[in-house]
């Protein structure tokens, strides 16, 4: 019984990490549709109760893939707890593409989805868009952040946000609370 149980131990040991379960993936080329630009294959896997991005760079002419290190690995990006759909998908907006991380969720206190936008600008992974729409205590609420242009719409009142820096943008720094503590949207109450 002792041997067994040692070598359970070791085996569990010497196994890697439980694998984390993959959610969605997707594929393209940050110059969307010309494909004269880089590619990109990222993932989204869940991590407990939040959703990890991960994301591999490719060259002009070679596929990106799954291999050694990623470009980006941000393990809260966004929050899964209750998602009833969490997604990747590439958006090409004639100037590139634009990769899109959709959640939606639903719980006894309300449901919504967020979409978050991301860009590779100048070697980094930018976040340049954020919407979050849904109903919270039977109250509807929507904000749709434009940090292009750094504009808030909330219940259709549109806001200048304060300016930020490009580094502030960067997706590694993203969380799924991020539009809530920068205040570029408020909370349902």
């Amino acid at each position: 019984m002792r041997r067994s149980a040692a070598l359970v131990l070791s085996l569990g040991l010497a196994l890697p990490a439980a694998a984390q379960t993959l959610l969605s993936e997707a594929s393209g080329n940050w110059a969307g549709s010309t494909g004269s630009g880089f590619t990109f294959l990222a993932r989204l896997t869940q991590n407990e109760d939040k959703a990890r991005l991960t994301i591999w760079g490719g060259g002009p002419d070679s596929p990106a893939r799954a291999e050694g290190d990623p470009q980006l690995d941000n393990a809260e990006f966004a929050l899964g707890a209750f998602a009833t759909r969490q997604e990747l998908e590439v958006l090409d907006s004639g100037q590139g593409s634009i990769l899109q991380v959709v959640i939606e969720y639903a719980d006894e206190e309300g449901s919504g989805r967020s979409v978050t936008q991301v860009q590779f600008i100048d070697n980094q992974f930018t976040v340049v868009g954020y919407h979050h729409a849904g109903e919270y205590l039977d109250k509807s609420f929507e904000c749709d952040v434009d940090l292009w242009r750094m504009v808030a719409t909330e219940n259709g009142v549109e806001r200048a946000l304060e300016p930020v820096g490009f580094e502030a943008l960067n997706a590694s720094e993203w969380r799924f609370d991020t539009p809530y503590e920068r205040g570029f949207c408020t909370r349902a109450e």
